[in-house]
């Protein structure tokens, strides 16, 4: 970090330029820009941010300060030097730095995909609970509810493991092995 003193600010020389221009310059080949990973969401970001302060055309400042953006479940928590600050305040500094690095990141876990049966199996599935009794779609839905413990809207949405589940259940409710009576 450099600091600038102000009376050489007021009235500069070349020599005093020259280290100005020359100390400018290391300071800011130390940070590379910053390119965010906006295909996941980060619940933590830690940023080095380099801003430089001129009066009258003269750089008299350049400081460098360490901005911190948390993911809460309250929402985004900011800190500017170890220092609580508004998201705002964070957000600003960061757009009106030189240059920004970032130091730390860690993203949102991505969540796993889970391969659902589809609707030509669950046609199956609704075409066999059809024929083991249960006549409407709603019942469908309900068997496949209580034998998996939540709401299901749609049997097409089920894995496979699930729709067994539902199957095993709707047989095991009629006193008939899996698969027994609609075949």
């Amino acid at each position: 970090m450099y600091y600038y003193n102000q009376e050489k600010a007021r009235n500069p020389g070349k020599e005093a330029r020259a280290l100005l221009e020359v100390t400018l310059e290391m300071t800011m080949n130390e940070f590379t820009t910053f390119t965010p990973n906006t295909s996941r969401r980060a619940d933590y970001r830690k940023f080095d941010v380099l801003t430089v302060d001129r009066k009258c055309g003269v750089v008299v400042d350049v400081p460098t300060n360490t901005v911190t953006l948390t993911r809460t479940a309250a929402g985004l928590v900011a800190e500017i030097d170890g220092q609580a600050a508004t998201v705002e305040s964070a957000v600003r500094l960061l757009a009106q730095a030189q240059r920004v690095s970032l130091l730390e990141e860690v993203l949102t876990a991505p969540t796993p995909v889970v391969a659902v049966i589809g609707k030509a199996v669950a046609c199956e599935l609704h075409r066999e609970l059809g024929r083991l009794g249960y006549r409407t779609s709603a019942s469908h839905y309900g068997v496949a509810a209580t034998a998996l413990g939540r709401d299901v809207t749609s049997l097409a949405a089920l894995t496979a493991e699930e729709a067994q589940l539902t199957r095993s259940f709707a047989y095991g409710r009629l006193g008939l092995p899996t698969g027994s009576a609609a075949a």
